[in-house]
This record gives C-alpha cells, sequence and structure tokens, in this order.
C-alpha cells in the first residue's frame, strides 16, 4: 500500500473507483479520472489529452505525452468512457463558449492554454480519497486497478503492455496484482 509517496498505489475495485470518481469535483476532475480508468494510462498523459486526441473510436496517446517520448500509442474507446466525452464536450463548450477545436486541451487548468496540473489533480483526489477512508490511493492507482482487472480477465500480457506503452513485460508485472481468489484457484490446479 502507497502512504507517504512510498510503496504501491493500492488496486481498487470498480465499486471503490466509482465512489472516488463521485466524490471529485464535477469541472475537469470526474472526466479525467475517467480517462483513466478506461484508459490505464498515466496522469501525465491524460492530463494533456487534446480533444484531437479523441476519436469515435479511440484515445490517441501522442508520444510527445508519453512517459519515455518513445511511443505513440492507441487505446480502443471504452462505451462508458466514450459516454462520459460526450457530455465532459458539452459541458466544456458552456464553460468555453464555443465548440473545442482539436488542439484544445481535454481538461484545461486555471490557464486555459495550458493542461491541468498534476498536482491539482492529486489533491483533489487525496481529498475524495480521504473523505471516502480509502487508504493507499493515488493518481496510479487508476492504471494500477485498469491493468490488474484486465489481467484478472485473462487479457494477454502482450495486448496489456501494447496498451499501457510499458516497455516490458517484467515492468508491466510488477502492477498487476493478483486476487487471494486467483491465488487459490491457482494453487488448486497444481498437479
Amino acid at each position: 500500500m502507497k502512504s507517504n509517496r512510498f510503496g504501491q498505489a493500492e488496486v481498487l475495485e470498480s465499486q471503490q473507483l466509482d465512489q472516488l470518481i463521485e466524490a471529485l469535483p464535477d469541472r475537469t476532475h470526474k472526466p479525467l479520472a475517467n480517462v483513466l480508468r478506461r484508459t490505464g494510462c498515466r496522469v501525465s498523459e491524460g492530463r494533456q489529452l487534446t480533444w484531437g486526441c479523441i476519436s469515435k473510436s479511440s484515445v490517441l496517446f501522442p508520444s510527445t505525452i508519453c512517459k519515455g517520448k518513445l511511443k505513440t500509442r492507441e487505446v480502443p474507446l471504452h462505451p462508458e468512457l466514450a459516454k462520459v466525452l460526450n457530455s465532459w464536450r458539452t459541458k466544456w463548450s458552456e464553460l468555453h463558449g464555443r465548440q473545442p477545436e482539436s488542439n484544445d486541451f481535454l481538461f484545461p487548468g486555471r490557464d486555459p492554454d495550458h493542461p491541468i496540473t498534476r498536482k491539482a489533480f492529486d489533491k483533489a483526489l487525496r481529498a475524495a480519497a480521504l473523505q471516502l477512508q480509502i487508504k493507499g490511493t493515488s493518481t496510479h492507482s487508476f492504471r494500477r486497478s485498469a491493468l490488474s482487472a484486465a489481467s484478472s480477465k485473462n487479457i494477454p500480457l502482450r495486448d496489456l503492455q501494447e496498451l499501457s506503452g510499458h516497455q516490458s513485460l517484467e515492468v508491466l508485472q510488477r502492477y498487476l496484482q493478483v486476487s487471494d481468489e486467483a491465488k487459490k484457484k491457482a494453487a488448486m490446479a497444481f498437479a
């Protein structure tokens, strides 16, 4: 469990993620949290997305916003995330008095020419987690939760690696939490 920036971020259940997102401020924070949850991206990547990165079928993470700036990746658009982003586009337009252009940030900060800061999102997330008494939560909990949930549904690691942008399977495997139920199932399969 993560404590004072040490250890790994907690992997959260779907219900906890729902509660956490609901407890976040309405404006930029909720839709950003949904992007993190449904794409498994890092907060630094999600906050820098522009409207041009969103298509009807996918979310594009250009190499310029990815860790190490090595490779662009594309994540298919989850149906729940599509609903959230459609609603957010309407709200964004109301807040800014115009339709978003492709180079506008999805999640602008106080200055619309810059994205929300990692620190601002983290502060709101910590307040929501404290209110809900969910310990060990950090911005990375969304990423670990997404990848662990997919792994528990037997999605091949190589597929997860492609979507997450991890350079190696070894690093990806450190992210994944194995449930007690999965351990028991594996132990019962021993010869």
